[in-house]
């Protein structure tokens, strides 16, 4: 028996229809992916579960008593709330409670501990993803049998997407959920259902299962429509062949040709993005488009960037990972000069034409419409040399002429994306900065998007959690680690996750024994703690001189068995160094102690 059943589906909204005659169900134990292109409406069938939004026509039958809950996309606007109280007020919106019980303080105090946040913490000091942490948590209140979640990932890195996917495949109730995070999805459906010109169209298995069997359905829909387009016309000669075709005897041929005229107006294409280019700059650059000379950043006592050096190179490909708050953002504010390093220098060549794609859509005016915010008056632009419509241009980003006075405050979060990516291209560059572009864009715009940033001849520096994302277009990365430090390595995060697994490998006989030792200090304690210290100042002149090769210019062109090498050394030698550190401080204190036994 289902949970929630959608019968006989109609909604639409203007010239949008968004459920035609559609029809869904979710089972008990599901994990359900609701996909779908920007603007079909998938957050609005959320809506339409959780009792938000009406149907034209139409059903949703759900099992007695069903207790639903609904993260929403965007993260709370009011935030001068404690995280106790905002949980707290998760209880009065499901109507669990009119006054709170021992039970309920002890079931919040119990989610709390679950996402490992502190209950006085204003929403204020939290990040967004740790908001998003902090969103969920409230949804979970009253232990509901289904969660619809809308871009759950959104804001998260890379570390509480995986905290995420462990939460929810143990969470005992039903799931759906709108995603564009491809990894994140494959790892947590169990069904796919696709959101396809106002269809909901359930496909079996996970993500890579759907992928194969949508693109043979694709195929297939090609076929029919060109068998239907040949049928069509020839039907369309013989009705006008000879007025004998308008007969008695032939009226139901011309009823058929009626009815084939009607499924041809009715057909919805299968939109796609095409003909999309970024205008790039011409302009001569050097190899070097910006060099980091010992910089460092911080804010009062806390250091966000510790004495970092590296060089960006034209075409270089640069993503930059790490846990939100770790600086990745300060760090591109300050290769913009929106902010000057406390400490260090930079260069930056004198020919950058930089096109900026910032994750909080600043940039864009919310109170002017689509086309208002490109063209800035103009009805022509240049792409490339070459002149072009801006409502053409437009349309190549799958925005239509009617739409285009349309206010931007109105418009999806992948619309808006959309928007933002239209700008971003259009303004002539070398360099492309990429705050977090992946947030809200579906899947082909996903895969599109990979393949312009694959052939764009100039540099390119993403901040992304999406791991495929980041996989499928860098060849370069920042690694964002604690206390400031950050470390260059060639190749995307894939690669860096080898490294590091074949180091661990490597290392784990080390790490067991080290569990196992028992500092036991006689009469040559001050010489064994002398001769770590030594060992300490090797290794950190060895760790120099591996960064000094690695920050030269033309490291990063080197072939990868060339760079490889270089790269694990001083992979291996950082870990030596913090083993050996620790040794010596274990050294110190049984010295210390043994002092105070004397």
């Amino acid at each position: 028996m289902s949970l929630i059943n959608i019968k006989d589906a109609f909604l639409s909204f203007s010239n949008l229809e968004i459920l035609k005659n559609s029809t869904l169900s979710i089972y008990k134990n599901e994990r359900v992916c609701l996909i779908g292109k920007n603007g079909t409406g998938k957050s609005t069938v959320l809506k339409v579960i959780d009792q938000q939004q009406e149907l034209d026509f139409g059903h949703v039958i759900y099992k007695k008593n069903l207790k639903i809950s609904y993260l929403q996309q965007e993260n709370p606007k009011n935030l001068n709330i404690s995280l106790y109280d905002f949980i707290s007020s998760g209880c009065q919106k499901n109507h669990l409670i009119k006054k709170q019980s021992n039970q309920e303080s002890i079931q919040i105090e119990k989610i709390i501990h679950l996402i490992k946040l502190d209950k006085n913490t204003l929403l204020s000091e939290l990040s967004g993803g740790l908001l998003r942490k902090a969103t969920l948590g409230r949804v979970l209140i009253g232990e509901p049998d289904v969660l619809l979640l809308d871009e759950p990932t959104n804001h998260l890195d890379i570390k509480t997407v995986k905290w995420l996917e462990t939460f929810l495949k143990k969470f005992s109730g039903s799931i759906l959920f709108v995603s564009h995070d491809r990894k994140f999805i494959q790892n947590i459906s169990t069904r796919i259902v696709d959101l396809d010109r106002g269809k909901l169209i359930s496909w079996p298995g996970n993500y890579k299962n759907f992928i194969k069997l949508k693109n043979e359905s694709i195929n297939l829909e090609k076929i029919q429509k060109k068998l239907f387009d040949k049928n069509l016309e020839k039907e369309e000669k013989w009705i006008r062949k000879s007025p004998k075709a308008r007969s008695t005897r032939n009226e139901g041929r011309v009823k058929n040709l009626k009815i084939l005229r009607k499924e041809y107006e009715d057909y919805k294409t299968i939109e796609k993005f095409n003909n999309i280019k970024i205008n790039e700059s011409k302009k001569n650059l050097g190899k070097i488009i910006f060099k980091l000379e010992n910089i460092e950043y911080f804010i009062n006592n806390n250091i966000i960037i510790r004495n970092f050096s590296s060089i960006i190179q034209h075409g270089d490909k640069l993503g930059l990972i790490g846990d939100n708050g770790c600086g990745k953002s300060t760090l591109i504010k300050i290769l913009l000069g929106k902010k000057k390093p406390k400490k260090g220098n930079i260069y930056t060549g004198s020919t950058l034409k930089i096109s900026y794609f910032d994750q909080n859509r600043s940039s864009l005016d919310l109170n002017k419409s689509i086309i208002d915010n490109i063209s800035y008056g103009k009805e022509k632009i240049f792409m490339n040399g070459k002149e072009q419509h801006i409502i053409g241009y437009l349309k190549n980003f799958l925005f239509k002429p009617y739409q285009l006075q349309s206010l931007v405050k109105t418009l999806s979060g992948g619309e808006c994306n959309r928007l933002m990516l239209a700008r971003l291209f259009l303004k002539p560059s070398n360099v492309l900065i990429l705050d977090e572009p992946t947030n809200d864009l579906d899947l082909d715009t996903l895969a599109l998007i990979e393949k312009i940033i694959i052939n764009y001849k100039g540099t390119v520096i993403i901040v992304s959690h999406d791991e495929e994302f980041i996989n499928n277009t860098v060849n370069k990365c920042w690694l964002f680690k604690n206390n400031g430090i950050i470390e260059t390595h060639a190749g995307n995060y894939e690669f860096l996750k080898k490294i590091d697994n074949n180091f661990k490998k490597k290392s784990k006989q080390d790490t067991l024994s080290k569990k196992n030792i028992t500092v036991k200090i006689k009469n040559n304690s001050l010489k064994i703690l002398n001769q770590t210290l030594y060992q300490i100042e090797k290794i950190e002149l060895k760790i120099k001189n591996l960064q000094q090769i690695i920050n030269e210019p033309n490291f990063f062109k080197k072939k990868l068995e060339e760079k490889l090498p270089i790269l694990q050394m001083l992979s291996t030698e950082e870990k030596k160094l913090k083993k050996n550190i620790i040794y010596w401080e274990q050294l110190e204190e049984s010295i210390h102690k043994k002092n105070k036994n004397i």
